[in-house]
C-alpha cells in the first residue's frame, strides 16, 4: 500500500507541476528563453519584472518587449517613447555587433551608431529604442 501511495503522490506532484506552466519552471530553473510584453512602463512596474529592464525605460514607454536568456547572459529589449534615450551613463559608440537573440520585432537594419552602456548596447530609430546584452556563458567564446 505504501508503494501505491508513493506512486500516486509522485504522479500528483508531476501533474501539478505540469499544470502550473513553463513560466514557473523557468523561474525556478533558469534555462531557455522567456519573452515579456507590456503595454506601458507602468505595467512593467506593476508586474514586478522591472529589474529586467535595467532602468532603461522612461515613464512614457509603450509597447515594451523583452526577450531574455534566463541564464542571464543575453537579452534584447525594445520600447517606443518620444523621450530621447537618456545616455547619461553611456558612451556614444559605433554599433559593432548584433544581438545573439533575434526576436521578430528586432530593428532591421540596426543603426550604425548607438551607445555603449556597460555590457549593453542601445540604439534608437525615431521613437523606437532597442537595447541588448550579449555576454558569453560558461564554456562559450565571446563574439
Amino acid at each position: 500500500m505504501t508503494t501505491r501511495r508513493t506512486v500516486l503522490a509522485t504522479t500528483t506532484l508531476v501533474l501539478a507541476a505540469a499544470l502550473t506552466g513553463c513560466a514557473t519552471f523557468q523561474d525556478v530553473f533558469p534555462v531557455g528563453q522567456r519573452e515579456f510584453v507590456y503595454a506601458t512602463s507602468a505595467d512593467v512596474e506593476r508586474s514586478g519584472e522591472s529589474f529586467r529592464f535595467q532602468g532603461f525605460l522612461p515613464q512614457d514607454a509603450t509597447d515594451v518587449r523583452l526577450l531574455a536568456q534566463l541564464d542571464g547572459h543575453a537579452g534584447v529589449m525594445r520600447w517606443t517613447s518620444p523621450t530621447p534615450f537618456d545616455a547619461q551613463h553611456c558612451t556614444a559608440a559605433p554599433v559593432t555587433g548584433t544581438p545573439d537573440l533575434e526576436p521578430a520585432w528586432l530593428l532591421d537594419p540596426l543603426p550604425a551608431d548607438g551607445y555603449a552602456c556597460g555590457a549593453w548596447t542601445v540604439v534608437s530609430v525615431g521613437d523606437t529604442h532597442q537595447a541588448w546584452r550579449d555576454e558569453p556563458g560558461p564554456g562559450t567564446e565571446p563574439r
